[in-house]
């Protein structure tokens, strides 16, 4: 079933074709970018094999086996294979690089739901992290699962800040990606789910990311985002640039969490999955002003506005280059110059 899925990523992003060298690959899309590579040096490297041909058998193994307030990049190699675990990455286990052999082969799964905190399969605390050809999943609900059985399922829980995802996997159906706090990086990354499957108070860029809206609703749409933005001054938002949005469901693209919620869909395919009205205020209809939802330069069925809200696409020429911009908006302090090259 989901090999049609995974083909529609493999094409769109050349998932395994093309290497990424850096996380500077693709800056023509981006303004003033300034990144030197100053302190990215992998000092250790970590084997991971179910198998036992390696140093541990479980990934979390793995992450224990790292001191405490660790100041220099030590790489974790999975191997492929499906690993049946739960996964915590602490505050004081900074500078982890966990890279998977093939992101449709190296698997971290669980099953496991009803908090959005603890039930995570994949959960980050600590600064400092690079992921790449992972699969992130929570097994919870599964095909047969009904609207009123759905729980709060997350495959991945990021609460740690300056946080990179490369051709990483991230399938659930509800909470998929709490993107909780902190400035994250995705790229190439594919995000399965059905409700509030992008949500959180994170400050993120999703580039050239595959967004896949499942089916297992019905009738009923679900949301893409839902971005937790509370007060006017408060820093989050959710940007999506050159993403992908595909399914066999409908979503709105996202509902306000909070009452500042914040989002930029950018020169973004939309196919019909997204519904006409494009955005749900939630529980803050009429306080839509507060709300900041913008899409631009985007195209498919779904990116038609006619029937948008009228409240939408409303962040000026200046912010919309501000949140465009990664140094701007989540490279402030060059923090991307001190993540390990991706080969």
């Amino acid at each position: 079933m989901r090999l049609l899925v995974y083909a529609i990523l493999l094409v769109h992003t050349s998932f395994l074709n093309k290497k990424v060298t850096s996380l500077d690959d693709d800056t023509d899309f981006f303004e003033n970018q300034t990144v030197n590579n100053t302190n990215s040096i992998i000092v250790k490297t970590i084997v991971v094999d179910q198998f036992g041909i390696g140093n541990f058998k479980t990934v979390q193994q793995a992450v224990d086996s790292i001191p405490s307030n660790n100041k220099e990049w030590i790489k974790i190699r999975i191997r492929n294979g499906i690993y049946n675990e739960m996964v915590t990455i602490l505050r004081d286990k900074q500078k982890i690089y966990m890279e998977g052999e093939n992101p449709l082969k190296t698997i971290i799964q669980f099953n496991l739901a009803g908090d959005s905190i603890n039930d995570g399969t994949f959960k980050l605390f600590a600064d400092y992290f690079l992921g790449v050809n992972i699969t992130f999943k929570n097994t919870y609900n599964n095909a047969s699962s009904r609207i009123n059985e759905m729980k709060v399922a997350p495959a991945a829980l990021i609460m740690g800040d300056k946080a990179a995802f490369f051709q990483c996997i991230f399938i659930s159906l509800q909470d998929t990606l709490s993107d909780g706090l902190g400035r994250h990086y995705f790229e190439k990354c594919y995000i399965e789910g059905a409700v509030d499957f992008i949500w959180g108070a994170g400050q993120s860029i999703y580039n050239k990311c595959v967004i896949h809206v499942s089916g297992q609703l019905k009738e009923l749409a679900g949301d893409i985002t839902a971005q937790g933005r509370n007060t006017e001054d408060n820093t989050s938002g959710f940007v999506f640039q050159q993403c992908t949005i595909v399914g066999s469901g409908k979503a709105y693209l996202g509902r306000a969490y909070r009452r500042y919620s914040r989002v930029l869909f950018s020169r973004t395919y939309m196919s019909n999955v997204v519904v006409p009205q494009g955005w749900d205020a939630w529980k803050y209809k009429g306080q839509e002003d507060h709300i900041s939802y913008t899409e631009l330069n985007c195209i498919g069925k779904g990116a038609n506005q006619e029937g948008r809200v009228k409240w939408g696409n409303k962040l000026s020429r200046k912010q919309i280059k501000f949140l465009n911009n990664r140094d701007t908006f989540i490279n402030q302090d060059g923090w991307m110059a001190n993540i390990p090259k991706v080969l």
